[in-house]
């Protein structure tokens, strides 16, 4: 099997950034803030909905007493309320990381393409210039971002499910089988559409480098979709076609995702509910609200796990021509 069509491990990328662990490692850590936070307020949900319970009961009006809110409500409700702020602090910090490390990877692949011209070895200027415009962003946007993102979205699941299953062990795990089962039924079936069609998009942006060249001219022919050559003439107009078709795909599949992983939340919040009904219908109302919080929490996390594994394919092809660049082991 040819190496560019060896598919490449779910960690294998992160060989381009090894020398930059510690500011990785920084950026992944960051989201232990945000597994607390959430493990907390899973748990202490019952409170907040029992401390909610009692102030409604309360009528200051009638009785002259003074409403009493307890502190412990106060800081949890406003927790419930900061969180989305204190999660968006977390990634811009994670963000800010992953860009420095983008700009040492970008130095990194200019400096491989000036040693191979110099040393007058087999050198495209299309194909580096591509990598330092095209493939560096794939791989920071597609991959290395995504990354980052799921592993804490996964944490966030992991931390949000313990605390359920604490308190609803025999629903959370009809939920957790029924999401894991419909979701990997979708995601085997978009996997090699993704990851064909992210190569066709960075073979075309290199074609269009190459036909810059003689002025776009519109009289070569152009290779057809399932076979992109770069050593021969190409048809702009052709080019743009065969990127647009790849890119209508890439764009059908990432932004039908939220529907999807709607649709499976949703079937698999059914099925666990049935079965709370059916296991302890006494705290049916209870885990109900409980899991609503959780599901505000884990609707995202679950869209962005899948996502990360949807455009890690469609950033595949770039990846493996990214180790290849750097890495000279990757092409033996």
């Amino acid at each position: 099997m040819n190496k560019k069509d060896k598919s490449i491990g779910i960690f294998e990328g992160l060989k381009l950034v090894k020398d930059q662990w510690l500011m990785l490692l920084i950026a992944v850590l960051a989201s232990i803030i945000i597994f607390s936070l959430d493990f907390l307020l899973t748990t202490s949900m019952p409170k907040v909905i029992e401390g909610l319970q009692s102030l409604m009961v309360q009528d200051p009006l009638f009785s002259g007493e003074e409403l009493i809110v307890p502190s412990s409500l106060i800081v949890l409700v406003s927790l419930i309320i900061l969180r989305p702020l204190i999660g968006w602090t977390i990634n811009f910090i994670q963000i800010s990381i992953i860009l420095n490390i983008l700009r040492k990877l970008e130095t990194d692949i200019a400096l491989k393409s000036n040693y191979i011209f110099n040393k007058k070895l087999e050198y495209s200027s299309e194909n580096s210039a591509n990598m330092l415009i095209s493939h560096g962003r794939y791989f920071v946007d597609n991959y290395l971002i995504p990354l980052i993102r799921a592993i804490t979205d996964a944490g966030t699941i992991v931390v949000i499910a313990v605390g359920i299953f604490i308190q609803y062990p025999m629903p959370l795990t009809f939920f957790i089988l029924s999401a894991f089962i419909s979701l990997s039924i979708y995601q085997l079936l978009s996997k090699n559409l993704l990851r064909r069609n992210g190569e066709i998009c960075l073979r075309c942006y290199e074609n269009i480098m190459k036909s810059s060249k003689d002025g776009f001219n519109t009289n070569h022919e152009c290779s057809n979709d399932d076979e992109i050559e770069l050593n021969k003439p190409v048809n702009i107009h052709d080019v743009l076609d065969q990127k647009k078709k790849a890119t209508i795909i890439i764009g059908s599949i990432s932004q039908g995702l939220k529907y999807v992983v709607e649709f499976c939340f949703m079937l698999s919040f059914g099925v666990a509910t049935l079965v709370m009904f059916l296991y302890s219908p006494g705290q049916f109302t209870a885990f109900v609200a409980t899991f609503a919080y959780a599901g505000v929490r884990m609707l995202p996390s679950f869209t962005s796990i899948i996502s990360f594994f949807q455009t890690r394919s469609s950033a595949e092809f770039a990846v493996k021509e990214l180790l290849i660049h750097l890495i000279p082991s990757q092409s033996r």
